[in-house]
């Protein structure tokens, strides 16, 4: 694959691998962006301003960077490897490519992880964003057969509504694990990552990520600011672009300061929990 630096194009291997990652995060950094702003490349993604960020939580000794959904949007003779140059301490990344052209259109959801000889890259595609409809059958076979290669060492990821795994009760008012999601999710993972696209309204969201972080787990949702109801309104909030929980209980995280446009970005510390 080739990749344009600087105005010279260089040749990057693509690394990519079916191989699942072994990983364990101590410190990760957190950012999202307004998906409508376009930046000075042209593009309403992360990759105008990815190579700076990147440096900043390099330089707060993150050792994994999570990015909203929507990230980046692919191109020729673009590799997102050539904003990793020179890092120390980010040992893995976490995007999603996109279409923009009429509207967004979600792709391959990449992790880029670290091994002595460089970087590798690691494929997947959101399977669901709601149960509603959806055949039992099909949601355990997502459980069985997806979820195994979800669990990347000591963290697994759930993209957007894949949290919907886990479903809420009207009778008790309480989230059941009646697919058997959190179950296969093994003991000795202890952070959940969950990016999503646009910011969930519904109640019911964060009693999910609540019930999924029990047993001393971090689960932890990013998302996009910019998106508008039928009525035009930007439902964006007035906190921050994400919710941190851990086993059981909200867990704030600030925004950390910076100087770029219509982004905001957090760390969390997980191994002080």
């Amino acid at each position: 694959m080739l990749t344009r630096i600087g105005g010279n194009t260089k040749q990057i291997k693509s690394g990519k691998t079916k191989s699942t990652p072994c990983l364990k995060i101590s410190r990760l950094g957190i950012v999202s962006r307004d998906y409508g702003h376009e930046y000075e490349n042209g593009y309403r993604d992360f990759t105008d301003v990815m190579p700076s960020v990147l440096k900043v939580l390099d330089n707060e000794e993150c050792d994994a960077v999570l990015f909203s959904l929507f990230s980046i949007v692919p191109r020729a003779l673009y590799d997102p490897r050539a904003a990793f140059s020179g890092l120390e301490n980010i040992k893995a990344i976490f995007i999603e490519e996109f279409n923009d052209v009429k509207s967004r259109e979600a792709g391959r959801y990449v992790i880029y992880y670290r091994i002595p000889s460089g970087w590798k890259e690691y494929e997947f595609h959101q399977v669901f964003g709601t149960v509603t409809g959806m055949p039992q059958r099909d949601i355990e076979k997502f459980v069985a057969d997806k979820m195994p290669k979800r669990i990347l060492g000591k963290c697994c990821v759930l993209l957007c509504g894949e949290t919907n795994g886990v479903k809420y009760s009207k009778a008790d008012q309480k989230i059941h694990d009646t697919f058997g999601l959190r179950n296969a999710i093994p003991e000795n993972v202890n952070v959940i990552l969950n990016p999503i696209h646009d910011r969930m309204t519904r109640f019911e969201m964060k009693l999910k990520r609540q019930f999924l972080s029990q047993d001393n787990r971090w689960v932890v949702s990013v998302w996009n600011k910019g998106k508008m109801d039928k009525n035009g309104t930007v439902r964006d909030g007035n906190v921050p672009a994400w919710t941190v929980y851990y086993n059981g209980k909200e867990v704030s995280i600030d925004s950390i300061e910076h100087n770029f446009p219509k982004i905001e970005i957090g760390i969390l510390n997980v191994a002080k929990a």
